[in-house]
């Protein structure tokens, strides 16, 4: 009897370790990217509403107060503003060039696979220049 070469013959305890090793990397692989949309979502919810806060300052800005409120949710219209927007001072003649300020804080919920769900607060802020 021939000896057969050693590149054909399979050792009994390394059948199925490719799969084993194929879940651990894929497993770990989906945890990562479902981590990069659960980011991203939060980021693109982030960038829209402090885009409203800007609309909201820029209404407190024309002397139009009582359209902060208006201009801020229908700028953040994807999601919603959790709490009532806020503008430090009221723009007249007397005012002119100076900062109004609209704010208010904003909760963020982060959900994430495998894992808690993390909540955060952030203020959320425009300025502009009283006209």
């Amino acid at each position: 009897m021939k000896d057969l070469p050693t590149r054909h013959i399979k050792h009994k305890g390394e059948r199925g370790a490719a799969a084993v090793e194929f879940a651990l990397v894929v497993s770990l692989l989906l945890i990562i990217i479902f981590g990069i949309v659960a980011f991203g979502r939060v980021y693109s919810e982030l960038e829209v509403m402090e885009s409203a806060a800007r609309e909201g300052a820029r209404a407190a800005a024309v002397r139009a107060p009582d359209e902060i409120v208006a201009a801020v949710n229908d700028a953040a219209a994807p999601y919603s503003v959790d709490n009532t927007p806020t503008a430090n001072l009221v723009c007249d003649d007397a005012t002119v060039g100076q900062r109004v300020t609209v704010s208010w804080n904003q909760d963020f919920d982060v959900q994430l696979v495998l894992a808690p769900a993390v909540n955060f607060t952030r203020q959320i802020r425009g300025v502009f220049r009283c006209e």
